[in-house]
């Protein structure tokens, strides 16, 4: 999608989310995906396409990486408190686990 702002044209990219972040020779990339509306996996999910890659040197990723959690925090903070979980069964200790055997390996 192309926005005209001024004279510039924007280019926005959407992204379901990153497939992977690189290091290569000091440089990150940083490999965005998509879901695929047509295409799917054999349980019937949608698979991810690649959508577009952007590369930066190390110390703008480590900015970058900044403002991401700052971003992330500001979400946290207004978030409605999650509902307290579900009580589980306690865990089996190594204690609770009845020993075996010991049978070596020839006759």
């Amino acid at each position: 999608m192309k926005i005209k702002t001024g004279d510039a044209l924007d280019e926005q990219v959407f992204a379901d989310g990153i497939a992977a972040i690189s290091v290569i020779q000091g440089t990150v990339r940083i490999d965005f995906i998509a879901y695929s509306p047509t295409k799917s996996d054999a349980s019937g999910q949608p698979l991810p396409e690649f959508r577009q890659r952007i590369i930066m040197s190390a110390e703008a990723f480590l900015a970058t990486a900044e403002k991401f959690q700052e971003a992330a925090q500001r979400l946290k903070d207004k978030r409605p408190p999650a509902e307290a979980p579900a009580e589980r069964p306690a865990a089996k200790l190594e204690t609770d686990i009845e020993p075996r055997r010991f049978r070596p390996p020839f006759p």
